[in-house]
């Protein structure tokens, strides 16, 4: 989610049994309404706050700004050049390296340009290895004789 769908979230987009985030469409750029999946560990983080909180309250708490949350939490782990965007990038990166389609990961990001999607992808030294990896193999496949 981007910084600003986070914000407006609320409990009642926060889904606990089928382990999904509601992210409205008037809450996005693209003025569409789409489904976010929650990861074990968001559940065991969120649930305990939902205990004390109403439907209609924001999940974050937060309406304007985490700069200073953001910037403490960086400091701490020792990551002084990471934005909050950063954050996006990572997790479309690491779901491609995961095997899922690139068209895939645009539509768990909100995007409605698969040329949107591409830019947020980084090459690694993973990618990188894996590239040489199927190199390797096709390779081996061509001295075998065998093309496919």
């Amino acid at each position: 989610m981007g910084r600003g769908e986070m914000f407006k979230l609320k409990w009642s987009d926060i889904d606990f049994g089928n382990g999904l985030v509601t992210i409205q469409a008037f809450n996005t750029k693209t003025m569409r309404q789409r489904h976010v999946a929650m990861t074990e560990r968001l559940i065991e983080e969120l649930k305990p706050l939902s205990e004390y909180a109403t439907r209609e309250q924001l999940v974050f708490g937060i309406r304007t700004s985490v700069k200073t949350a953001f910037n403490k939490a960086k400091i701490a782990a020792n990551l002084r050049d990471l934005r909050f965007h950063d954050l996006r990038h990572t997790h479309a990166t690491r779901l491609v390296t995961a095997q899922m389609p690139l068209s895939e990961v645009g539509r768990v990001l909100g995007h409605t340009q698969p040329s949107t999607t591409y830019r947020y992808i980084n090459a690694n030294v993973d990618t990188a290895r894996r590239a040489a990896d199927l190199l390797n193999e096709f390779n081996k496949r061509q001295t075998n004789g065998v093309v496919h």
